[in-house]
């Protein structure tokens, strides 16, 4: 009797070895560009949160250091013109169709703060007087009379990217407003 010895794999072996790695591998390749694609989203959506909340933040430290309520002429729903205790004037800027806009100074371009603002959806600027009514500013914005009356401000924007909605709002009591008008003996 001869004996055969076996010391290899069949042809059939080999080629279930190769169907089950090439599955297994489709299948972690699958997994992995998921999981990606869920990080890149999730990173992106980040950088959204971040920029309209870094846009709302300094809009609001600015409006928050306003000289007087006398600088608010020309200022309206979807402009504001600050100017504080040093002089520096600074503006915002709400633009059609989602772009929210800051210059230094009253000359040159305009910066974009954040191109995911909703003209739309966005309430911009509201001024308020002593008995929290709303002043209504002209088309051309406030007037030298109605800036006079202003108490308090309100920011209110919305951001939009994809199906993500962050909208924001704040009362704002200018730091400088507190110590009341400058009478006609300070000068």
């Amino acid at each position: 009797m001869v004996r055969r010895s076996s010391n290899g794999f069949t042809m059939i072996e080999i080629v279930i070895v190769i169907i089950m790695v090439g599955i297994i591998g489709s299948m972690a390749a699958t997994m992995l560009y998921h999981g990606s694609e869920i990080f890149v989203k999730e990173t992106r959506r980040q950088g959204f949160v971040s920029e309209a909340r870094s846009a709302f933040w300094n809009t609001m430290r600015e409006t928050h250091g306003q000289r007087s309520p006398y600088n608010f002429v020309s200022s309206d729903q979807n402009y504001i013109l600050l100017v504080n205790s040093i002089d520096e004037q600074k503006e915002f800027q709400i633009q059609s169709p989602n772009s929210f806009n800051y210059r230094m100074g009253g000359a040159g371009n305009y910066n974009l703060l954040s191109s995911y603002l909703s003209f739309d959806q966005s309430g911009g600027f509201k001024y308020y007087d002593n008995s929290f009514n709303i002043i209504s500013p002209s088309t051309a914005g406030l007037t030298g009379e109605q800036a006079k009356l202003v108490h308090l401000s309100r920011l209110e924007l919305t951001f939009v990217n994809d199906e993500d909605i962050f909208s924001l709002s704040s009362f704002i009591y200018p730091y400088n407003f507190k110590f009341g008008q400058k009478m006609s003996y300070h000068e």
